[in-house]
């Protein structure tokens, strides 16, 4: 695979929701039409190796909030001085992980998706790399970076099940998600994944 060829099925073969209810089939996907909804951005950086897709995922560190040690790409909120929601992307980039603001070539973007436990309306960039920049972690926010091959986290044919606890009254059971190392890709991190890995597989 190549760069233009990442772009073209960036560009023809984005789906959303179409694909969304493979890992999440009880979600509801309309966004509410009212205020507290909060625009937020996450950052697919990838670059190829002999051909094949590496990306970036991180483990947030422990908090109390709805994420803490979730496996999520790299992102956040818009803040009131981002210019538009791809300076979003690229500043928690490099707040999170420390990747340059000019690093990475934007090559498309992916379906905005809501999440209704936190009320962030989250769109994705896919951020071109010829070579991955050195990282640098930011230990309050980011626990581990991992760097994957798209192979090794094919939504396509790794998909499994775990019961996930949410809190200490709350366990959702059988969710659908990857299972990469000793982690659980899973909610919309697992929906972004799956869809730009089924735009990937068209020929």
């Amino acid at each position: 695979m190549t760069k233009e060829e990442i772009k073209y099925k960036l560009q023809h073969y984005v789906f959303g929701e179409k694909l969304w209810d493979e890992f999440a089939p009880y979600r509801n996907n309309q966004v509410p039409n009212h205020s507290n909804t909060k625009n937020s951005s996450v950052a697919l950086h990838i670059m190829l190796i002999k051909g094949q897709i590496q990306l970036i995922l991180i483990e947030r560190s422990k908090y109390r909030g709805t994420h803490s040690q979730q496996i999520a790409f790299p992102g956040g909120k818009q803040d009131q001085n981002d210019n538009n929601r791809e300076y979003t992307a690229r500043r928690e980039s490099f707040e999170e992980i420390g990747i340059d603001m000019n690093s990475g070539e934007l090559i498309g973007e992916l379906t905005e998706i809501y999440i209704p436990v936190s009320g962030f309306k989250v769109k994705p960039y896919v951020f071109f790399h010829y070579e991955f920049p050195e990282f640098k972690r930011n230990k309050r926010e980011v626990n581990s970076i991992l760097n994957c091959k798209l192979s090794e986290i094919d939504t396509q044919s790794k998909k499994s099940f775990k019961d996930i606890r949410v809190n200490e009254t709350l366990i959702l059971k059988d969710v659908p998600g990857i299972k990469y190392d000793k982690h659980f890709i899973w909610g919309a991190t697992a929906l972004i994944l799956h869809e730009f890995n089924t735009a990937m597989k068209y020929l």
